[in-house]
């Protein structure tokens, strides 16, 4: 059966809105001004968003779009003259979903239990992010909005809560630092203030509607939030798939067709 959303404004399309315009931002970035790192400091700021929604949610839904949806992907690198490693970031959400609900019920037994969990997943950053995007930052940053829509009916201390909320921003911030080696001090300080903004409103999400936004606003302004909101993962991959287009017309020493190969060190 197909889930029949609101008419109204939601909370998702707020969310999903802003991280949709920040990915695009990361993306021009990446294709068509790889010396201003400016575009990537402002498009790392929509990650946190995507792998924090899949934790709060409850569906752990795997249709056959996701799969599709990576393997389109896959298929561009490889017309695109890039590379199959690390596996797109629709692989990764993919691997969350299949294994946040049986993580967060084996750590949340015991504090201890808990935080050598997290030690472990620190570890497996660098090595995992090889293998696919984000590797286990993206468990670390989806266990925060676990963490936060069952923290009462799981019994999680707010203490518990305040502190993930630092260890996550830490082991999101840093390790994009470390792989964006070219982010200047002035870079990575904005880069700092905007996941901490980021991560701040993610603890206020709720799922709510918006009657009197819907009301107020221009009706092609509600009906493009609801849009961005609504169809993520096909703006996500029609927008890539014309970027790699571009990219091998425009940049053929970056992205020679078919040229492709195994691992890249520098992700999208």
């Amino acid at each position: 059966m197909q889930k029949i959303l609101p008419r109204e404004i939601t909370s998702y399309d707020l969310f999903k809105t802003y991280a949709v315009l920040l990915m695009i931002v990361d993306h021009i970035g990446y294709y068509f001004y790889p010396d201003d790192m400016w575009w990537r400091v402002f498009g790392r700021m929509c990650v946190p968003v995507w792998f924090f929604l899949i934790g709060y949610a409850r569906s752990r839904d795997l249709g056959p779009k996701l799969w599709i949806g990576g393997a389109i992907l896959l298929a561009g690198n490889l017309l695109a003259g890039m590379s199959i490693l690390p596996f797109n970031i629709l692989s990764t959400m993919i691997i969350v979903r299949l294994m946040i609900d049986s993580v967060a019920k084996g750590i949340f037994q015991h504090e201890k239990v808990f935080w050598a969990a997290c030690a472990i997943m620190v570890a497996l950053i660098l090595p995992t992010a090889l293998i696919f995007e984000y590797g286990t930052q993206s468990l670390i940053m989806a266990l925060f909005g676990y963490m936060l829509r069952h923290r009462e009916d799981q019994n999680i201390p707010k203490y518990l809560v305040d502190r993930y909320f630092a260890f996550a921003l830490v082991m999101f911030v840093f390790p994009q630092w470390l792989m964006f080696g070219s982010f200047d001090n002035m870079q990575f300080a904005v880069l700092c203030v905007g996941i901490l903004a980021v991560m701040g409103a993610l603890s206020g999400f709720r799922p709510q509607t918006y009657p009197r936004l819907t009301a107020v606003l221009p009706g092609f302004i509600g009906a493009a939030l609801r849009f961005t909101g609504r169809r993520t993962l096909e703006i996500y991959i029609a927008h890539l798939l014309l970027f790699k287009a571009l990219g091998v017309m425009t940049q053929p020493d970056r992205f020679v067709f078919l040229d492709w190969k195994w691992f890249s060190l520098t992700g999208t």
